[in-house]
């Protein structure tokens, strides 16, 4: 299957998904001024904080459970962890809005540990699929 340390990473991962959305609940959510919010709350024709917290919702509690609980094909364990892995860029944008915006926005400060951890997530990924 996959390494320890890769299970490690994602685990770890997970908290900071948690903590992630944490700050955002604390700070108040953005999702009325986020245009990905607003479009997508458009195109499944509700309002974007209804699009905002079922989007979370599943993200939080389905896509970690089901990837840790997922047994089976090894490639598509990985495959799945690849794009679970996109997460490590789409959540730059927290600290990339605070930059260009000039303050706080929310979800920045924890957005600035993805990177970090997105580094070592990926190198141990790309080991994992190198294996035969």
């Amino acid at each position: 299957m996959i390494t320890n340390k890769l299970k490690k990473i994602l685990i770890l991962t997970l908290g900071l998904i948690y903590i992630h959305g944490l700050e955002e609940i604390i700070s108040g959510t953005f999702a009325p001024n986020d245009p990905w919010m607003v479009f997508f709350g458009n195109l499944f024709e509700t309002r974007a904080e209804v699009f905002y917290w079922s989007f979370h919702i599943m993200w939080w509690v389905l896509v970690p459970i089901g990837i840790i609980l997922l047994t089976g094909n090894r490639k598509l364990i990985l495959s799945l962890l690849s794009l679970f892995g996109i997460l490590y860029f789409i959540e730059l944008h927290h600290p990339i809005k605070a930059i260009l915006a000039g303050h706080y926005y929310p979800g920045a400060i924890s957005g600035l540990f993805y990177p970090v951890l997105g580094f070592f997530y990926w190198k141990e990924l790309f080991k994992n699929w190198s294996k035969p």
